[in-house]
């Protein structure tokens, strides 16, 4: 799995210089971002992945006490690419706003 992020700003999304690339199962088991309550609830159990099944995950959310720490106040994309060897078996996009109380 890849991780692209991309910053809004000027009216667009533009390349942010956060990049990760990492092994699906070694980040579930690694519990990157809260990964490993996936296996909460549904039908999704880990790794290694069942072929021909659909897998059904609900009521999960990110982890925030896992995420990288001072990431700027903003609105983000993040483009998730699936890979196995060469193929690419899905592309994700997922939007966030990242911010913080003033005090």
């Amino acid at each position: 799995v890849v991780t692209q992020a991309y910053k809004f700003a000027s009216n667009e999304y533009r390349l942010f210089p956060l990049r990760l690339q990492l092994n699906a199962c070694e980040a579930i088991n690694g519990n990157v971002v809260g990964l490993k309550d996936l296996t909460r609830c549904g039908n999704f159990t880990g790794c290694p992945f069942l072929k021909n099944q659909l897998v059904r995950v609900c009521n999960w959310f990110p982890d925030q006490a896992h995420f990288p720490p001072f990431i700027p106040n903003g609105s983000y994309m993040l483009e998730v690419q699936g890979l196995f060897k060469a193929s690419e078996l899905f592309l994700l996009h997922g939007y966030v706003t990242v911010h913080r109380p003033i005090v």
